[in-house]
């Protein structure tokens, strides 16, 4: 899909034409691009800031996420079975902190294209703008940052479907996206017994080894558990806790978290407002339609 949209580009022509001018349409590459790709889509994300990249006619210094690195170099032996020359990808593993933010202020780096929290998002476009010795270009940013989604639930939708909606939004993947459902926001006609439901469908799924359990498997790593587990403190003070809440101990050790349920929510409370990457759901009543696209809207 890449190549051929590159094609498709590399056909552009420019719309105006003066008597006496002769006027061209053409997209260079830009030059070095760093591709900080994250762990919870660790092929399809990489992959396709690559790809993307590459076909543009830049090189690219691929630094996958210290959680999930072995895919990215796979795709690596990929790229160089199929006869990319050396030097166009280079997969370059690290960590964040100390080797990603080294590749984004390096004088000689010319975009930069990330997709992770919007805490790292954000100080990257702030390294990113400030010009290093050496440095002769304005660095571009292409960010792609966190999400706090909502699903809209009206007096009038199916019970079924929207349980389910919710259910699998918010716990698919053990809520570590940010197109997870983190919020559901209810019509108050069917508020009380939506949240029943709910409450009922959750207590039936399991947390355990993914490979024997068809539900939800472990989070990433042990500092995302702890800050979820900070999240729902939180969140006991901003909700009622109808659903999970705890870490609990499984005989193959790992991080998992039971898929967790906040009901009664105002929609300015932190757990309504701020990215939690996990298993946690909070529920918001509203009057109407119109006051749930306002509130689906207020982050």
């Amino acid at each position: 899909f890449y190549a051929r949209e590159a094609l498709r580009l590399d056909a552009a022509t420019t719309p105006i034409q003066y008597p006496g001018e002769r006027n061209e349409l053409l997209y260079i590459p830009l030059g070095v691009g760093a591709v900080i790709s994250p762990w919870n889509f660790p092929f399809a994300i990489m992959a396709g800031m690559t790809a993307a990249a590459i076909v543009a006619g830049n090189t690219v210094i691929l630094k996958p996420s210290s959680d999930s690195p072995t895919i990215a170099a796979r795709f690596v032996e990929i790229l160089e079975e199929a006869g990319l020359p050396d030097g166009v990808v280079n997969f370059c593993p690290g960590s964040g902190s100390s080797f990603g933010n080294a590749i984004v202020e390096h004088p000689k780096t010319r975009f930069i294209a990330f997709t992770g929290s919007k805490a790292v998002g954000l100080e990257i476009h702030e390294r990113a703008a400030h010009p290093q010795p050496g440095q002769i270009w304005i660095k571009r940013t292409i960010l792609e940052m966190g999400g706090k989604d909502s699903i809209l639930v009206c007096a009038d939708a199916d019970l079924d479907a929207a349980i389910d909606g919710v259910v699998s939004s918010a716990f698919g993947f053990s809520g570590q996206k940010c197109s997870a459902c983190s919020r559901a926001i209810v019509e108050s006609p069917i508020y009380d017994v939506f949240v029943e439901r709910l409450r009922e469908r959750v207590a039936a799924l399991t947390v355990g080894d993914p490979t024997a359990n068809p539900n939800m498997g472990p989070v990433i790593n042990q500092a995302s558990l702890d800050s979820m587990l900070r999240s729902i403190e939180i969140g006991k003070k901003d909700g009622k806790l109808i659903a999970g809440g705890n870490a609990p101990a499984t005989a193959d050790g790992g991080f998992f978290l039971e898929p967790t349920v906040f009901a009664d929510v105002a929609p300015n409370a932190v757990i309504a407002q701020e990215e939690i990457f996990g298993p946690v759901l909070a529920l918001i009543k509203v009057a109407s339609f119109e006051e749930g696209l306002g509130v689906a809207n207020n982050t």
